[in-house]
C-alpha cells in the first residue's frame, strides 16, 4: 500500500483511516516526536536499549513515521487478514505471519500506546464513564449531537398465538385480508 499515493485520494484515504488528511497531518505533528523519543531509547519489544538509536534502519519494514501511524490507523480500522496485508505493504503472507506472532502484536502495542499518548496529550481519548461524558456534553458550545447507532431487532415471541397477537401485518397485505373475513 502505497501511503504517499493514498494521500492524493482523499475518499480512499478516509475510507482507510476514518481521517481526512489534514486531520491525519495535524495527528503525525504530535505522533512523530512521541514515537521517535520511544523509540530512540526502546526497542520493538519493549526493552531498553544497550545504544541509543540516532536513526532508522534503512531495511526498515515500515519506513518512517508516517508509514507506521497510516499502518496502525488501516489495521485498527480494518482489521485484516494477513494475507491482505502482506498484499497490501508487499510483505510476504509468512512475513506477516511471524510478524503477526511476535513483532506485529509489540509493534502494534508499541504504536498504540504512542498514539494513545498522543490523543491523551490532545484530550481526545474516548469519555470510558457516563458521569464525565454528561460532564463534557455541558461544557460542548453545541445542544445537539449526531449519534451513529445501529437499529436493533425485536425478539420474537417463540409461542406461536402469541406471535400472531403481536404481529401488526404491515409487511403483508395478504394477512390483512384474512383478518378482515
Amino acid at each position: 500500500m502505497n501511503y504517499l499515493a493514498l494521500r492524493e485520494r482523499p475518499t480512499q484515504f478516509l475510507a482507510l483511516t476514518s481521517l481526512h488528511v489534514a486531520e491525519f497531518d495535524d495527528l503525525l505533528t504530535d505522533f512523530v516526536p512521541r514515537w521517535e523519543r520511544y523509540h530512540r531509547y526502546h526497542t520493538l519489544d519493549g526493552k531498553l536499549r544497550q545504544s541509543v538509536a540516532h536513526q532508522q534502519r534503512a531495511n526498515a519494514l515500515l519506513p518512517g513515521t508516517d508509514t507506521k501511524l497510516f499502518f496502525l490507523l488501516t489495521y485498527l480500522k480494518n482489521n485484516s487478514l494477513q494475507q491482505q496485508q502482506a498484499a497490501s505493504f508487499g510483505l510476504s503472507q509468512t512475513r506477516v505471519s511471524r510478524l503477526a506472532g511476535v513483532l506485529l502484536a509489540v509493534l502494534l502495542a508499541v504504536l498504540l500506546a504512542v498514539l494513545n499518548q498522543t490523543l491523551a496529550a490532545r484530550q481526545l481519548l474516548p469519555v470510558r464513564d457516563g458521569a464525565q461524558l454528561a460532564q463534557r456534553l455541558a461544557q460542548h458550545p453545541d445542544n445537539v449531537f449526531p449519534y451513529d447507532g445501529v437499529e436493533r431487532g425485536i425478539p420474537r415471541n417463540v409461542d406461536w398465538d402469541g406471535q400472531r397477537e403481536e404481529y401488526s401485518a404491515k409487511k403483508s397485505p395478504c394477512l390483512e385480508k384474512q383478518h378482515l373475513v
